[in-house]
């Protein structure tokens, strides 16, 4: 990804065209400030959403793109715990704990994967609009170098008055 800029339209020192400006918050609006909020899935059972409520409700960046990652987070913390409350009730020589630890640890990983999926940086996102932003522009002077490219459609009066002009100029009336 492009280094691009790294702070909001309204904090930019330098100097930009309008064109580039409204593009960039229409950019910014949709990858920084969505509004939208997760939505917990219905197959989450009732502890499971109390976690993902918590999860939901740390962070107002969360979007209803992040979701899924949330959703799958809350499922795997909390069978993260119950593994943890049965491997309590084990002697820690005894060897069903261990099998216990490695599950765990499997899900750990889980956790950390849907963990870091959730954690994009505001400066990330500014260049992601950013990004955005300058595709926005590019098409913008594509279609209007069509519409430059395009030919222009001749007014039949015109034209007539332009052969008329031409005749007289020739003499030629016949």
């Amino acid at each position: 990804m492009a280094r691009g800029v790294r702070t909001s339209t309204n904090q930019l020192q330098r100097k930009v065209s309008k064109a580039e400006i409204s593009a960039r918050q229409q950019a910014e609006a949709e990858v920084v400030t969505n509004q939208t909020s997760p939505k917990a899935s219905s197959i989450l059972n009732s502890e499971e959403r109390k976690i993902f409520f918590k999860l939901r409700k740390r962070n107002d960046n969360y979007t209803e793109n992040d979701s899924e990652s949330l959703n799958l987070l809350s499922q795997y913390l909390h069978m993260w715990t119950k593994l943890k409350q049965a491997h309590n009730e084990f002697d820690i020589t005894d060897e069903r704990a261990s099998d216990f630890e490695k599950r765990m640890i499997a899900i750990d990983k889980q956790i950390s994967q849907h963990m870091s999926q959730l954690c994009i940086p505001l400066s990330q996102r500014f260049r992601l609009a950013n990004d955005m932003a300058k595709v926005m522009i590019e098409e913008k002077k594509l279609e209007q170098m069509e519409k430059d490219n395009q030919p222009k459609e001749v007014n039949p009066i015109l034209q007539l008055l332009a052969d008329m002009k031409k005749e007289d100029e020739t003499g030629d009336w016949g």
